[in-house]
């Protein structure tokens, strides 16, 4: 392996890694092999979502693909932190990653339960079936992976996605986002939420295409990425929501007032309105799941040195996630109406006060989900 001294050694989870050191390359990208410590905190949720899976839909001797596998830190960690993990494939076209994973692989004395594979991402997974977890993530879009990664899976496994090209997502080229997603972005204080509603749509509309239902069962937004975890059912019938989620997002930037709108009840809105998706209106995680991940997470994360934000990231996915869709800011709210801003805590409480329900949420500091309109919420705050 060539630029030895450029390899260091670091822990995650259970595991030990060898990895071309960050300080090296200051953009993650540059490295010879692609290696990002801030990810760290997602490969901690994301593990503690391959238990959660295991442990509620009963399984065992799990089959894991992890398409991209750089380092193969993720899919490592998989095999090492859940028992129910019997078998990992890691993938990666770049010869230098192969040669990285493998000394993983045998630094971690999983040999015998890992597959190691030099191929393009989509041609391994058009040639695999009966899949239990594929794994994508990607530097960049998830986009041309996602067909061939419904298809290798079997009924009721999981789809976990990454996606890191954000700027598209969240509203900043929305051409592109179009062409990516086949959904136009707006930009907007809650436009996180959007990114993630988008990506769900893009897998649900891709399952579908192929008689397939993806059941959003968690999804998140961390630092530069979204994460995106679906059950895959391979009959289309058996999820009757699925029309029922697919919708579109008025928002008006003037009064800062949104809407989300069935897809079957859409209409031009006023010339005053911003409009954005489709994408996917209903629930972002199944409230078991997230309670699940929760509980693994707890257990976790003293003995294998979890990121403490991971916890406060699934705790507040808890509280928001029956709630309505779209994050209000109190820092765009106060701009826009000329209100004394006051914190997201003192916020909420005076909207549970007057009787509605409100909570924190995982997307922005200052956000906070409310089934209040936003005339309401105005009123709220002035009497304040």
């Amino acid at each position: 392996m060539s630029a030895k001294s450029d390899i260091i050694t670091v822990r995650e989870g259970k595991g030990s890694f060898l990895v071309y050191s960050p300080q090296k390359y200051k953009d993650p990208a540059w490295a010879p092999v692609f290696y990002n410590p801030r990810m760290k905190c997602s490969r901690d949720i994301s593990s503690s979502i391959i238990q959660a899976y295991a442990r509620l839909l009963g399984k065992e001797s799990l089959v894991v693909v992890d398409a991209l596998s750089a380092t193969g830190i993720r899919g490592i960690r998989y095999l090492l932190e859940n028992t129910a993990v019997s078998k990992v494939i890691l993938n990666d076209l770049n010869p230098r990653a192969v040669e990285i994973i493998r000394e993983n692989v045998e630094i971690n004395n999983v040999s015998d339960s890992v597959e190691i594979r030099n191929e393009d991402a989509v041609r391994l997974l058009a040639s695999l079936r009966g899949i239990d977890i594929v794994d994508i993530d990607p530097f960049g879009s998830p986009a041309e992976f996602i067909d061939p990664a419904i298809r290798s899976l079997k009924h009721k496994g999981m789809l976990c996605v990454t996606a890191t090209d954000l700027p598209p997502l969240l509203g900043k080229f929305p051409k592109t986002c179009l062409r990516k997603y086949f959904a136009k972005s707006i930009l907007t204080e809650f436009s996180r939420e959007l990114a993630v509603r988008i990506m769900i749509y893009f897998v649900a509309r891709e399952a579908a295409k192929l008689r397939r239902t993806a059941v959003p069962v968690f999804s998140f937004y961390h630092s530069h990425h979204i994460r995106t975890c679906f059950i895959v059912l391979r009959r289309e019938t058996h999820y009757s929501g699925l029309i029922d989620s697919i919708g579109f997002v008025w928002y008006n930037p003037s009064s800062l007032d949104r809407k989300a709108v069935n897809l079957l009840d859409f209409r031009l809105a006023g010339n005053e309105w911003l409009i954005g998706g489709p994408l996917w209106i209903s629930n972002l995680a199944s409230q078991k799941m997230v309670e699940t991940v929760l509980e693994i997470y707890r257990e976790r994360k003293q003995n294998m040195d979890l990121c403490k934000n991971g916890e406060k990231i699934v705790s507040l996915m808890l509280s928001e996630n029956e709630m309505p869709p779209f994050y209000f800011t109190t820092e765009k709210l106060a701009g826009t109406y000329s209100l004394k801003e006051m914190s997201t805590e003192e916020t909420i409480e005076k909207l549970v006060n007057a009787g509605f329900r409100a909570s924190p949420t995982h997307f922005e500091p200052k956000g906070f989900k409310t089934d209040a309109n936003i005339n309401d919420i105005v009123a709220i705050l002035r009497t304040a």
